[in-house]
């Protein structure tokens, strides 16, 4: 399974914003129509909406209701799981916030990592600061 990180969402839903944008939302196009599952979390789709409709990050913010449906497409869409935190997620995410010492703008990483190491998925990710939660497998969908 590959598990989806927000920046990737953004990128697939605004790919003209980033050169490398385009890349990421053919990778993305492609493994919906693949084999191997796609994973969304509530929580990372809750804060790729976040960030779309921001004003301070984007010139030409989305509005709500289209980016709603982008995250209601990709909950719908048939080789896409949503994943939830199991039974081992809290101790898989209070030891890599031990481990790595975590503080502030990293806990939200250790949480998403706690969950793809719990679901036995690779994280897409743009962010190379997933690589410091080995085991966790790390794909740039732009390479």
């Amino acid at each position: 399974m590959f598990f989806l990180d927000v920046n990737v969402l953004v990128h697939t839903f605004r790919p003209r914003d980033v050169p490398e944008g385009p890349a990421v939302r053919d990778w993305v196009v492609r493994h919906l129509r693949g084999h191997e599952r796609l994973g969304v979390a509530e929580f990372v789709l809750s804060a790729m909406v976040r960030i779309v409709t921001n004003g301070r990050i984007f010139n030409e913010p989305a509005a709500p209701g289209d980016a709603v449906a982008f995250a209601d497409s990709m909950i719908s869409a048939p080789n896409v799981a949503v994943l939830r935190p199991q039974d081992r997620h809290w101790a898989i995410f209070r030891d890599l916030v031990n481990e790595h010492r975590l503080r502030s703008n990293d806990i939200p990483d250790a949480y998403l990592a706690a969950l793809a190491l719990e679901s036995g998925a690779s994280m897409v990710t743009r962010d190379g600061g997933f690589r410091r939660f080995a085991p966790l497998r790390t794909i740039d969908p732009a390479n």
